[in-house]
């Protein structure tokens, strides 16, 4: 019984050790967004949309929080 409480007690700390709050380099990936560089456009999108796909113009990445404020919608395809 001991033998188990101290395997227990080692395996629970190991894995405390190991969480990680999320850093700044993953927290501006959750964050970034893609617009489409053309007149029409109106929605930002995750990286992997198919709406991208359309755009004919630039793609570029900025904040979801400088999208909204320029005026950009989430997209109704990859923002459900």
């Amino acid at each position: 019984m001991k033998k188990i409480l101290i395997i227990l007690t080692l395996l629970a700390s190991a894995h405390i050790g190991t969480a990680t709050p999320i850093n700044s380099h993953l927290k501006a990936r959750i964050d970034s967004v893609y617009i489409c560089q053309s007149r029409s456009a109106y929605a930002y999108h995750s990286y992997e949309c198919r709406g991208l796909s359309r755009c004919t113009h630039g793609i570029v990445k900025i904040t979801k929080a400088q999208a909204i404020k320029l005026g950009y919608k989430p997209c109704k395809i990859c923002y459900r």
